[in-house]
């Protein structure tokens, strides 16, 4: 779902008023729903909960150690990190890392997905600028 909302482009002489589709946020299912979800195919609760766990510990072993992760058509895991630029090899040390993350690229199944997806339109509209939405990508 989406909605039409006020945001003030903050980097722009004037700061004008511009309207912008959003995403519509739920609340993010939770670890006990989506067993639940899971559950579903025949295994019982325990047993599926033992799975998931098992592939969550596997999945953040190997990256630890610096390995990317595969799940089939779901996509894969791949542990990353931005650093800053030195000018010196010397100064090129551990320091410099700014951000470790995970970088996700979407598999198959969900690469579908993205092209089947449809937006249904919320009447809703937020006639008040959201805090913080400097909208800093230009659109």
């Amino acid at each position: 779902m989406i909605r039409k909302a006020k945001t003030r482009l903050t980097y722009r002489e004037g700061k004008p008023e511009v309207y912008k589709l959003r995403q519509l946020t739920y609340p993010q299912v939770t670890y006990e729903q989506l067993c639940g979800m899971v559950q579903i195919v025949g295994v019982n609760r325990a047993q599926t909960k033992a799975v998931i766990d098992a592939l969550l510990t596997a999945l953040v072993h190997y990256m630890e150690i610096g390995h990317g992760v595969s799940l089939g058509t779901f996509g894969s895991f791949k542990p990353t990190f931005n650093s800053k630029t030195a000018h010196t090899l010397e100064e090129t040390t551990l320091d410099t890392v700014k951000v470790k993350k995970i970088q996700f690229y979407p598999g198959g199944a969900f690469k579908d997905m993205l092209s089947k997806l449809s937006l249904d339109e919320n009447e809703s509209v937020s006639l008040k600028p959201e805090e913080g939405d400097g909208d800093e990508d230009g659109d």
